[in-house]
Formats: C-alpha cells, sequence, structure tokens
C-alpha cells in the first residue's frame, strides 16, 4: 500500500473511533432549519403570560360593549379581519376574550382550545389565518361539541 491510502484509512478510521460530534452546526440534522425555527416560535409563545396554564399568551378579558360581537380575538388576527375600533390594538402576545363568555367555564376552554389551535397552525405551521381558523373551528366542536347528546 502506498503512503497516501494508509493516510487515508488511519482518517477514516481515526473519524469512527472518535465519538460522534455534538455540535450540530457540523452536521446539522435533514429537517434541522424547520425544528429550530418551531423549537424558536414556541419559546417566543412560552415568553408570553397567560391565566391559562397550557396557553402561552396572555388572555384579557374585554366588555361585552368593546368586543361588540366577537368572542375572542387575537393579535395575530389579520388587520382587514378586525373591526375598526380594534384595528391595532392588540398586542401579539394577547387573546382578548368577551367577559360573557370568559364567565361561563365550559364556553371558555371552548373559546381558548379554537383560538390556541388557530395560533398553534398559524405560528408552527404557517398556515393562513381564514385556514387555520377553520380547521381550529374542526378541532372546537370535536373536543367541545355545542350540542350535549353528541358527546
Amino acid at each position: 500500500m502506498t503512503d497516501e491510502t494508509q493516510e487515508t484509512e488511519k482518517k477514516e478510521e481515526d473519524t469512527s473511533n472518535s465519538p460522534p460530534s455534538q455540535d450540530s452546526s457540523v452536521n446539522p440534522p435533514e429537517h434541522h432549519g424547520a425544528v429550530k425555527e418551531k423549537v424558536f416560535y414556541r419559546e417566543v409563545i412560552k415568553s408570553c403570560w397567560t391565566h391559562e396554564p397550557w396557553l402561552y399568551f396572555k388572555v384579557v378579558v374585554k366588555s361585552n360593549e368593546e368586543m361588540g360581537d366577537y368572542i375572542a380575538l387575537h393579535g395575530l388576527v389579520p388587520q382587514n379581519e378586525l373591526p375598526v375600533h380594534l384595528r391595532y390594538k392588540i398586542p401579539e402576545n394577547e387573546i382578548w376574550i368577551r367577559k360573557n363568555v370568559f364567565d361561563n367555564i365550559e364556553r371558555r376552554r371552548s373559546i381558548l382550545a379554537h383560538e390556541y389551535a388557530e395560533l398553534d397552525l398559524m405560528i408552527t405551521h404557517g398556515i393562513p389565518y381564514k385556514e387555520a381558523h377553520a380547521k381550529a373551528e374542526f378541532i372546537e366542536h370535536l373536543y367541545y361539541p355545542s350540542d350535549p347528546n353528541l358527546k
């Protein structure tokens, strides 16, 4: 064998005997970017305070007059979907919920499950608001059916 072949074999042997690298930047996994992005958004959400332990957004109870016909809104709803008097007022880390809905615990759970599912789909999956809203309604009615006979 030549010296060059022996050196190559020695390098291969050295790398096979060494423990795998712990630095993911050296050998990133196939979906490293997507996972890293999801972790980032999850941490952003967790950094926000809330009334519900599983929901990482601040839940703000608003008067029935201020909310009008809307049961709940969050800061990621596109501004053109909001009533004019609420545009640019809801912070991105807040969910505003109407007082009469918040006071009813079953209704509150249902609505917050909807909002959380909607936010999760928008943030972690990049789904547009309208599509996320439709899927969140399905999830809401699946876990919190409005008809007691459906349970």
